[in-house]
């Protein structure tokens, strides 16, 4: 007998069995039905979301009408859904505030606030297995998010045309070192890539705060690019096939929100996806033993089936992580009769058996099975002895990680229950 190391944690059966994971439980837990939800929240709330902008950069960082109105220049999307010069005058002559007013600005953040509520049950649906937060720490959560994206966004805007005013003066000009500075950020080239960069931002910080399960900040950013490089290419491929003009031709304004939905709708796929990687990443390991006890204690058939155990059969990850990979040789005693095993094991490679010495009667064990796991969690002895049939590799599971994977995972603790009732039936006797 001896312990196996491998050096490799990431192989090929690791990144299917991660992605596998990822698209199994975003189905499991119904996302796209969420991802429809904030889509929909996400068009009640962008007006609101937009006059919070414009009132703090009017009404709290002294923006000056002309530079609200060189933001809808420079962003001439923002024309549709806010009229520029109505807007700055109401928010200007506010001279004082009646019961109206407050009922108004009440309501205006109230609808802000659904399309960040929204987004935040649906990443509870994500991590609702480890997330321990109350829903009303969510609800605060919600409003503190939506302050603080509109707060960030409306700095970052004043400070790109407060630098532009700045750089005009005539003491700036004629600097060849300052040439990318006027034609390209201040000629609009950064506000291409602002959308994308407060996208990028806010997809961090959500996953970063919303989670509740205390993801890495590096791992929070490499999802957040993800998720916004992919919805971008996303829009790139679907504005490049489909001719908007045409569309619109045919079906008008009703066109325009189509794709406009689309867009918004497929954003928010990408971002409930890669929310869901982050809590496979977090939990892989439990994730992964799961999904090895349980595919070890069901009859499965199909090609598909087939495929998806022949994927889970490795466990790479965890047997090179917790170094737990022992090496057998055919005919050797694994456990004696009456022994109480301290571990279960799983049959990495090669067959093992129980046998009954005084009847002969055998049971075998084949790659992909689990043993002992009832006798390890219930602290029983073994009423059969067990031995090694063909050379093989067994990966020894602690009580400790058994039990807490029981803890977690209620199928888990279901599958060793039936087991328990099947050998009080049919143990070899």
């Amino acid at each position: 007998m001896g312990v196996k190391e491998k050096s490799r944690k990431i192989t090929l059966y690791t990144v299917l069995q991660s992605i596998i994971l990822v698209v199994k439980f975003f189905d499991q837990n119904g996302l796209l039905s969420y991802a429809s939800a904030c889509s929909f929240d996400f068009l009640f709330s962008v007006i609101p979301i937009l006059m919070l902008i414009v009132s703090v950069l009017v009404r709290f960082l002294h923006a000056s009408p002309e530079m609200i109105e060189s933001l809808f220049e420079t962003i001439p999307q923002l024309k549709e859904y806010i009229e520029a010069n109505s807007v700055i005058e109401a928010i200007s002559s506010f001279n004082f505030i009646n019961f109206f007013e407050i009922f108004l600005v009440v309501f205006i953040v109230w609808m802000a606030r659904r399309f960040f509520a929204s987004t935040f049950v649906a990443m509870k649906r994500v991590f609702l297995t480890q997330q321990k937060r109350k829903v009303v720490f969510n609800q605060i959560l919600a409003v503190v998010f939506e302050f603080i994206i509109i707060l960030a966004a409306s700095i970052l805007i004043i400070l790109f045309f407060s630098l532009k005013t700045i750089l005009t003066l005539p003491v700036f000009h004629g600097i060849s070192q300052l040439d990318f500075i006027f034609n390209g950020f201040l000629a609009g080239q950064f506000v291409k890539f602002l959308p994308n960069i407060l996208i990028f931002i806010a997809i961090t910080l959500l996953y970063l705060i919303a989670s509740g399960t205390k993801p890495s900040l590096k791992l929070c950013a490499v999802s957040g690019f993800l998720c916004t490089f992919s919805f971008w290419i996303f829009r790139f491929f679907l504005h490049l096939f489909i001719n908007v003009n045409k569309y619109n031709l045919i079906y008008g304004v009703l066109g325009q929100f189509i794709i406009m939905f689309m867009d918004i709708f497929f954003f928010f796929v990408f971002l409930l996806f890669f929310a869901q990687y982050i809590f496979i990443f977090q939990f892989f390991d439990d994730l992964l033993l799961g999904e090895l006890y349980l595919l070890s204690k069901k009859n499965i058939s199909g090609k598909a089936a087939n495929i998806y155990r022949k994927i889970f059969l490795s466990p790479d990850f965890l047997t090179a992580k917790y170094k737990n990979l022992v090496d057998y040789k055919k005919g050797r005693l694994i456990l004696e009769e009456g022994t109480v095993p301290e571990c279960a094991y799983y049959v990495t490679s090669g067959c093992a058996e129980f046998v009954n010495e005084k009847t002969g009667v055998r049971k075998f064990l084949p790659t992909g099975a689990f043993f002992c796991d009832v006798e390890c969690v219930l602290n029983e002895p073994l009423l059969n002895q067990c031995r090694v049939y063909s050379d093989c590799q067994l990966f020894c599971v602690s009580r400790q990680t058994l039990l807490l994977l029981i803890e977690k995972n209620p199928l888990v603790a279901q599958k060793l229950l039936e087991e328990k009732i099947c050998q009080s039936l049919y143990d070899i006797k």
